[in-house]
């Protein structure tokens, strides 16, 4: 039996390539093996497993794992060869039909045409004098050094960049479109975070996908990434990514049959995945149904469940709303689930299930009667949340665009009874679909009772606590509610206070569910309300004293300061509470609580009745604390500041905490106008270094502006680095650098208010500061200057000091990964590389491999073509040291170990140009192709 599979997997390595392979055919044509063979013998059970590793290795798969998994590659090589093949046809069937068009047309005679200038701005003809002079022109682009953040091969697709970076799209279209050597996506990582980034449902997101499809595919590229060599697995990422706008693309672009996608399903797709319903899943999965491509067993039932929550929130657009409705009952034939529940009595039908089937189908006739067409624009764009806040239970007027739909005179119906069937109708179909053992789950959200029930507030509230059954019932989402619906009479809202304040809920409420009320109250920011709520505290304080550990309003007020989202409401509390609250007090501390937005107003106020603010270290600050520090430097009248000597340490965790807000500014505008009496030590720079998200390079730029190469120099000559006797201390040691302010680091609007005349506060000295000193340790140094552009003032720093820089302790940290990998561009790695190369002992032997690791793990596959392509770096770079080859640099096992890098970084262009150009044995070399057989 083997043999004769032997004869027919003999004959694929010189056929599998051919366009006429018929798929479709029985048997095996002039000793072809075909699909529908392999298929049929596989089916009968007269395939054993070993015949399925042969077929495997003959097509170059990967033949490790359990016997079912070596089927499924085999089967997804011939899907998407069957594609690759239909869509090669096409495109020759397309080409020859363009082609006979071409030659029946007459060719048009030719003309001449004359290029004309019209209303050309003068600026633009000085533009064009400066730019053809080559004088010039070198001498003001000399000065823009876009060599590191202007390169393609910096960047690369990994999700921080994508999620970070606003015209991501646009970079990776560019780069596409460029075709250069320096390209973004270099393996089937980066092009799994494009699909997980990429989903929006438009004509750009799709013309990206179409251009990505036409670019890594077989017909158009030799490169390694080919979406049609493995249509199974881009189906699947796209499925699993929830992504449908590339699915789409995808299934279009290679004209993928349904038959296809059946199978890749059955393959790849546990029938399960749409379960879990989400808006987005059930998008996919209705698709699929509409194309035939769902296989019987991915049906949406029994294996449904969701967060209702998210279907049902209110802070979703009305459209979404419509649309989730549509794509649950489009999803699942209703009737038809019932009646198999009935027949095959597998699912014991709870008997509200059939109350809830016939509910829902009303519900539905109803809803059917309704087109989209009849709301508005507005409407549909609107969140459900402020719909309803600006609906009415009438329905007799039509001037307000957000209180009805459009429709004629006799047909006026209300829109909030509309959003109420459409969420009722959801809460039906899944009680109608899901065990009755688990309806609890699908409860309806706290809000739909809040918004749909008519009853008052007080009867709401027992009817809310008894549905939840003391179970999980969010008290402060009720109470913000019911006081924030512009709905509800503000009579009901007093109700509610005096019940709370009465203990009339005491029963249902524990202790903190007070606090929440308090809450709730004041962040409102309704002066009404939050008035009638102080009178009654001031009245009878006795009443809630065990209840609530506040019951003084001065404090209330001062605890809850933080919710004032408007003046008002601070000009409420001035006017009606100054002498009870303490948040007008001299030297009051509780101001650090008011929101940034309103601190100006509040300055105002504090100064109207001449009293200042306390400004002094605490252990606890908030992210906005430099800001409000800042302000407080800057307006001596209003502020009082005092400073211990804890502060300078403290400083640094707040750097830190700015820079991971980005908020460099802020920390650019205190140094500006304070001066710290010791030098600002950077060690936090080691943990917070994040060169994806370009936090930091404000920063850094601030600090180095004025620090030349040769001050650096100086600096380092100083650091005893005496291998008989350096101890620890000297190891770590940190050079002390002085950054010198001038006009152009400090034009801030805070500098030009900066006070002219110091002033000592503790440990600080406020004023505008000409310089001040920092401490950095020298694998740092080397990293900012390496962020600044300043590679070349390194290689400057390498020539002068090699015996500092050069140091183990230093530099070799500083060549590592995950120091220098994030920020590395093929630029300057291979600067770096070539200095090595030019440079060579004993440390720079290490460094030179640590760039070629860091080369090969991103894929940097120009680098290599360089050094394969220069006789004399190749022969010592990447050939094998042995006894008779000396020159080599270095062994099997250090090659084999760079090659590995970009086998698993999935760069398998490059595994493969270093497989075949290093010298290593046959065994290597088949040890290496087959991991990255089991990569792919």
């Amino acid at each position: 039996m083997i043999s004769n599979k032997r004869k027919e997997i003999d004959t694929i390595d010189g056929h599998h390539e051919k366009d006429n392979d018929d798929d479709d055919s029985d048997g095996i044509d002039n000793g072809l093996l075909t699909y529908k063979k392999f298929k049929k013998d596989f089916d009968s059970g007269s395939t054993n497993y070993r015949e399925l590793q042969i077929i495997a290795k003959s097509l170059g798969l990967a033949s490790n794992g359990k016997k079912q998994l070596v089927y499924n590659r085999i089967e997804g090589y011939f899907l998407s060869k069957k594609v690759k093949n239909n869509l090669t046809n096409n495109e020759t069937n397309q080409q020859e039909e363009k082609k006979e068009e071409e030659q029946q047309q007459p060719q048009p005679q030719e003309k001449q045409y004359i290029l004309t200038f019209k209303d050309v701005e003068p600026v633009e003809n000085y533009f064009w004098k400066v730019f053809r002079n080559i004088v010039i022109f070198k001498h003001i682009f000399s000065n823009f050094k876009n060599k590191q953040y202007g390169y393609y091969d910096l960047i690369g697709c990994d999700r921080s960049y994508l999620n970070d970076t606003s015209n991501s799209m646009e970079i990776i279209i560019d780069n596409i479109k460029s075709n250069n050597n320096h390209q973004i996506i270099r393996n089937k990582i980066n092009i799994a975070n494009i699909i997980h980034k990429f989903k929006k449902n438009d004509e750009k997101t799709k013309s990206f996908y179409n251009l990505l499809f036409s670019r890594y595919s077989s017909t158009s590229t030799s490169s390694t990434i080919q979406f049609d060599e493995n249509i199974d697995k881009w189906i699947q990422a796209m499925i699993g990514h929830v992504n449908f706008t590339a699915l789409d693309q995808f299934i279009k672009f290679f004209k993928i049959d349904s038959e296809v996608i059946k199978k890749v399903m059955k393959i790849h797709i546990d029938p399960s995945v749409f379960g879990n319903t989400t808006y987005d899943k059930l998008k996919i999965y209705n698709y699929l149904k509409s194309i035939n491509s769902l296989p019987t067993s991915h049906t949406l039932l029994p294996f449904i469940s969701t967060d209702l929550s998210k279907f049902l929130s209110f802070d979703n657009k009305f459209k979404k709303l419509i649309k989730s409705y549509k794509r649950l009952i489009e999803s699942t034939n209703l009737q038809e689930r019932m009646e198999q529940q009935k027949q095959k009595e597998k699912i014991k039908i709870h008997p509200s299930n059939i109350k809830y089937y016939e509910k829902l189908n009303q519900i539905i006739l109803e809803l059917n009667e309704i087109q989209t067409s009849q709301f508005t624009n507005d409407q549909l764009n609107s969140t459900i949340k402020n719909l309803l806040n600006h609906t009415t239970p009438t329905s007799t007027s039509t001037s307000t665009p957000n209180l009805t739909i459009t429709s004629t005179a006799s047909n006026n119906i209300n829109l909030k009874e509309i959003i109420k069937k459409y969420y009722k109708s959801i809460c039906l179909f899944f009680y109608c679909t899901v065990n009755s053992a688990t309806e609890m789950f699908f409860r309806k959200p706290l809000l739909y009772y809040l918004n749909f029930k008519k009853e008052s507030v007080d009867k709401m509230y027992e009817r809310v606590v008894n549905k939840w059954n003391g179970r999980s019932f969010d008290h402060q989402l009720f109470f913000q509610s019911i006081l924030k619906d512009i709905n509800i009479e503000k009579n009901e809202k007093f109700e509610l206070i005096s019940n709370v304040l009465d203990n009339k809920y005491v029963k249902t409420f524990k202790e903190y569910d007070h606090y929440i009320f308090f809450k709730a109250v004041f962040s409102s920011n309704d002066i009404e309300l939050i008035d009638y709520f102080l009178k009654i505290l001031m009245q009878q304080p006795n009443k809630i004293q065990k209840i609530t550990r506040y019951p003084n309003i001065g404090k209330l007020i001062g605890n809850y300061c933080n919710l004032i989202d408007k003046k008002e409401i601070l000009d409420f509390y001035f006017q009606n509470y100054r002498d009870e609250s303490l948040l007008f007090d001299d030297q009051n501390e509780i101001w650090k609580q008011i929101q940034l937005e309103l601190i100006e107003h509040y300055e105002y106020l504090m100064d109207s009745i001449g009293k200042r603010c306390k400004l002094d270290f605490t252990p606890w600050f908030d992210q906005n604390f430099l800001d409000r520090l800042n302000r407080a430097i800057l307006k001596p009248s209003v502020y009082s500041i005092g400073f211990d000597g804890y502060f300078d340490i403290v400083f640094e965790g707040l750097v830190d905490l700015n820079i991971k807000d980005n908020k460099e500014n802020s920390i650019i505008n205190f140094l500006s106008n304070a001066q710290l009496k010791h030098p600002l030590d950077l060690k936090f720079f080691e943990s917070s270094f994040n060169p994806y998200k370009g936090k930091m390079l404000t920063f850094i730029k601030f600090l180095f502006n004025n620090i030349s190469k040769e001050s650096i120099e100086t600096k380092l000559k100083v650091i005893n680095l005496k291998t008989d006797n350096k101890n620890f201390e000297e190891i770590k040691s940190k050079i002390e650098l002085t950054t010198t302010l001038t006009a152009t680091t400090t034009t801030t609007t805070a500098n030009l208010l900066s006070p002219k005349k110091s002033k000592d506060v503790g440990c600080l000295t406020i004023g505008k500061t000409e310089s001040f000193n920092f401490t950095i340790s020298i694998r740092m140094l080397l990293v900012c200057l390496y962020n600044l552009d300043r590679v070349d003032d390194i290689i400057y720093l390498f020539d002068k000091l090699p015996e500092v820089l050069f140091n183990p302790d230093y530099f070799s940290i500083f060549t590592n990964e995950y120091c220098i990998y994030g920020i590395s561009s093929s630029y300057y790695l291979e600067l770096f590389i070539n200095y090595f190369i030019e440079n060579l002992n004993n440390n720079t032997i290490n460094y030179l491999y640590n760039c070629l690791c860091i080369a090969s793990k991103k894929g940097y596959t120009q680098i290599f073509k360089n050094i394969i392509s220069s006789d004399q770096n190749s022969k010592y770079l990447l050939k094998i040291q042995t006894k008779s080859n000396q020159s080599s640099l270095f062994d099997s096992k250090l090659l084999n170990d760079i090659v590995v890098k970009s086998i698993n970084s999935s760069n398998f262009e490059l595994s493969n140009l270093l497989i075949d150009f290093i010298d290593f044995s046959a065994k290597d070399k088949n040890s290496l192709k087959m991991k990255i057989l089991k990569s792919k």
